[in-house]
C-alpha cells in the first residue's frame, strides 16, 4: 500500500480517522493525504415561510448566513490543522479542500489511491451524527477503493477479525486486506457464520489457508446460528479484542446486503472497531 486518503473533518469519528490513517501508513509505509469540502448546501436550502411570517424568515435567513459564515471559516482552518498533526507525527501531508461538485470530486480523488480512511460521520458539516452519513454511504457504495470505517474509538494493537461466508465479496474483501498490509503482524481471527457448524467450519478453513499462504497466523471459529449475524460479530469483535473487523457480504442477499442491508447498516452505527470494507 502506497497512498491512504483520510477525510477531514471536526468531528471526534475524523479525529479517529486521522489518528487510524496515521497508524496504518506506519504499519504499511504509505503516504498520508487528507480530503475536506466546503459544503454549504444544506444551509443554502430554502425554508417554507409561514403565512405573514416575512420577519421570521429573514430572522431565518440571516442565521443561516451566520452558520455558513462560521463553517467557511472553520474549513478554512482544517487543512493546516491536518498538516501540523501529521508533523507532529512525523510525516508530511497535504489536505486539499474541494468546493463545489462534492462527491463527484472525492470520487475522483479516491481513484488516485490505494484505501481510504472516514469516519462513520463525516459530512463536511463539522457536526458529530449517530450512524453512517449519506457522504460516507456513498463513498462506499460509489468508490472504487476499499475503505475503512471507524467511530470515535480505536486501538492500535489487538487481532484482526474477519468476517467470512465463502462469497465472493468476502474472499475479494479478504484478498485485498491481505495484499494491503493490513494486518500487519497481527493475528487474524476468522468468523464463519452458518446454519451448520460443519459447514461453517469449512468456510473458515478455506479463509485461514489463504492467509497462511500469505504468512498471516489465524484462528478460526465456526457458528453455527439462525440469528442477526450483526449482532454475533458486534459481540464477538468486543469479546476478542479485535483492532479491525474486516468484512466482504454475508448472508443470503450477498453484495446487495453488504452495502445496502440492515445487517451492514446495524455495524457501521454500532461496530466498537473499525470496520474495512470492500465491494
Amino acid at each position: 500500500m502506497r497512498s491512504i486518503l483520510v477525510t477531514v473533518d471536526d468531528t471526534p469519528s475524523a479525529v479517529a480517522a486521522r489518528g487510524l490513517a496515521v497508524a496504518l501508513a506506519r504499519q504499511c509505509g504509505a503516504q498520508v493525504r487528507g480530503v475536506t469540502a466546503l459544503d454549504v448546501s444544506d444551509l443554502d436550502r430554502a425554508e417554507p415561510v409561514p403565512i405573514g411570517g416575512v420577519q421570521y424568515a429573514y430572522d431565518r435567513l440571516q442565521h443561516r448566513k451566520k452558520l455558513a459564515d462560521e463553517r467557511r471559516a472553520r474549513i478554512a482552518e482544517l487543512p493546516d490543522e491536518f498538516r501540523r498533526s501529521l508533523a507532529d507525527e512525523g510525516m508530511d501531508a497535504v489536505c486539499a479542500t474541494m468546493e463545489a461538485d462534492v462527491r463527484e470530486g472525492l470520487l475522483r480523488m479516491i481513484e488516485t489511491c490505494d484505501l481510504v480512511v472516514t469516519g462513520r460521520d463525516a459530512e463536511f458539516h463539522l457536526e458529530a451524527v449517530e450512524g453512517v452519513t449519506p457522504l460516507v454511504h456513498h463513498v462506499i457504495a460509489k468508490g472504487c477503493r476499499p475503505v475503512v470505517v471507524t467511530g470515535p474509538e480505536w486501538v492500535e494493537k489487538g487481532p484482526v477479525l474477519v468476517a467470512y461466508d465463502g462469497s465472493a465479496p468476502a474472499a475479494k474483501a479478504l484478498q485485498v486486506a491481505a495484499l494491503l498490509g493490513i494486518f500487519g503482524t497481527s493475528r487474524a481471527r476468522i468468523l464463519s457464520i452458518g446454519r451448520e457448524q460443519s459447514a461453517a467450519l469449512s468456510v473458515a478453513e478455506r479463509a485461514g489457508s489463504f492467509l497462511a499462504r500469505h504468512g498471516i497466523d489465524a484462528d478460526l471459529e465456526a457458528v453455527a446460528t439462525s440469528g442477526s449475524p450483526a449482532e454475533m460479530l458486534l459481540r464477538r469483535a468486543s469479546e476478542t479484542g479485535a483492532r479491525m473487523l474486516v468484512m466482504g457480504a454475508f448472508g443470503h442477499r450477498g453484495v446487495r446486503e453488504i452495502l445496502f442491508g440492515s445487517t451492514t447498516r446495524h455495524l457501521f452505527d454500532n461496530a466498537p472497531v473499525p470496520l474495512f470494507i470492500y465491494h
